[in-house]
């Protein structure tokens, strides 16, 4: 009696939002060739990760701290070649970025604080700016990290992971025409890079623009036919018209180009789930999270497959993980909530479920498992009539709120309040059972009570009012019972000498 949220839908190549009104962007460069990208990351370069999925853009996604190690290129773009000049940030702000990320992780708002150090010992440091951004999202503070991606954009015009975060922030906000804004300015100023063509093509599907997203994906891959990034949102495409076996044949090309890209892997393991090929899907989740640790989506399902197959310790260590990465993760803590109940783990399955709601109050799904919880256990602390109560409650709420709903999940929760509503007059009888059996009680021992003389002892008791009696003590000069006789005065007895 539970009920597993799979997020059945695939891994964007990009962030989500919805299409302008001219739908169109500008034509990619004559052969596919992307322009060399000058990039400020040299040592100091962020490595993206591409948001997990558009119409519900994570925190984080596309947020990895920008390092000082290596340059990464942006996913899809070219690499700089070794000839483009790397921006050299004075020492003071190199050196406050390095203190940065030593403590990004133990100490987020002391990372902050040096990473502005950083910006404001060295303006033109975009990847001083943006890690202040990853980390403002990562705390929630939206506004924030939104104005320091703008800021490192302003500092940098190619830095295009900022670009990718701001349009995901956007996303979150529920303002995707906001996103598509910032991708389109970013594609007009760069017309050749597909990786932002990518994030757009995301956009669009995430707003079911699917013309405009599939004409966009084509257009990339005309460009460069081996470009991950397109095949991922043209899979998604047909994945959306219900073309299983076609999302397929695309994601194996993906993987045929770059078997170590998770997120081809997640992508299986979707279209998987979709086929009822859950054995297959396990795999593929788990080849991507081995990959890559931060998809939440992938870990989110690998959870969820692991709680059907009642692997619940395997289940609650993926969702805890999916939920590191993102804490606001809804259906994460719904099926956190359904691998707590099969390890018999009732308290904490109920907190993950209340969390869940206050997340998303429209998932129907959390008033159902609520009311299945309470109806399967009585939980620590809550009364036995309050049990059967709630579980009818909630169900009855579920009922009533479900947009759509099969005849049979119907019927099969209308037989559940049915069973609250015994269960309570059970209860309810075996309560009032156990008042009469205590009033029985109660009045046997008063009986018992009122039988026994009053003022008289009872066989065995000593008499009441004092101690018992003491002997009589023998007259002086009487021997007491026991005692030698004793001789007359001046006799020494019988045969002393005298």
């Amino acid at each position: 009696m539970k009920r597993l949220i799979l997020s059945l839908g695939l891994v964007l190549a990009a962030c989500g939002g919805k299409q302008t009104p001219e739908g169109e962007t500008p034509p990619v460069a004559a052969g596919g060739e992307t322009p060399e990208i000058a990039t400020d990351k040299q040592g100091l370069a962020a490595e993206e990760t591409p948001a997990a999925k558009a119409e519900e853009a994570k925190p984080g996604e596309s947020a990895t701290l920008a390092s000082a190690s290596t340059t990464v290129p942006e996913a899809g773009a070219t690499a700089a070649p070794a000839s483009t000049p790397a921006y050299q940030p004075n020492a003071t702000a190199k050196r406050e970025l390095l203190d940065g990320l030593r403590v990004a992780n133990d100490n987020p708002k002391q990372a902050i604080d040096k990473f502005l150090a950083a910006a404001n010992a060295d303006p033109g440091f975009a990847a001083a700016y943006y890690n202040a951004g990853v980390i403002y999202e990562r705390l929630g503070d939206y506004s924030n990290a939104a104005n320091q991606y703008r800021a490192a954009i302003k500092a940098n015009s190619r830095y295009f992971a900022a670009v990718e975060n701001l349009a995901n922030l956007s996303v979150r906000q529920s303002n995707p025409d906001r996103a598509e804004e910032v991708l389109m300015e970013a594609i007009r100023q760069h017309p050749a890079d597909l990786t932002l063509r990518n994030r757009l093509t995301s956009v669009w599907l995430s707003g079911n623009k699917m013309e405009a997203a599939e004409k966009e994906a084509k257009k990339i891959l005309k460009a460069d036919e081996r470009n991950v990034g397109a095949l991922l949102n043209l899979a998604t495409v047909f994945f959306r018209r219900g073309q299983h076996e076609l999302a397929t044949t695309v994601l194996d090309r993906a993987r045929q180009i770059n078997p170590n890209e998770a997120e081809v892997w997640s992508n299986l393991g979707f279209v998987y789930l979709a086929r009822d090929k859950k054995t297959e899907a396990v795999e593929a989740f788990k080849k991507a999270t081995e990959l890559r640790d931060d998809l939440p989506e992938a870990l989110n399902n690998l959870g969820a497959l692991f709680v059907e197959t009642h692997d619940y310790e395997a289940a609650i260590t993926a969702l805890k993980r999916a939920l590191a990465l993102y804490p606001d993760f809804a259906s994460a803590y719904i099926n956190l909530g359904n691998a707590y109940k099969g390890n018999k783990q009732y308290q904490e399955a109920e907190q993950a479920y209340k969390k869940a709601s206050q997340l998303d109050p429209a998932a129907t799904e959390v008033i159902y498992n609520l009311g299945v919880l309470h109806l399967d256990n009585l939980l620590s602390g809550v009364d036995r009539l309050k049990r059967w109560e709630n579980a009818k409650t909630y169900l009855s709420d579920y009922l009533s709120k479900v947009r759509e709903i099969s005849n049979d999940d119907k019927k099969r929760t209308e037989g559940y309040i049915a069973e609250a509503d015994r269960g309570l007059v059970r209860e309810q009888r075996a309560m009032e059972a156990e008042e009469r059996r205590k009033v029985r009680e109660a009045k046997k021992a008063a009986d018992k009570a009122a039988k026994e003389p009053k003022g008289e002892a009872a066989p065995g008791d000593a008499p009441k009012g004092g101690d018992a009696p003491k002997p009589a003590e023998a007259p002086k000069g009487e021997a007491g019972p026991g005692d030698a006789p004793k001789a007359p005065a001046g006799d020494d007895g019988p045969g002393a000498p005298k």
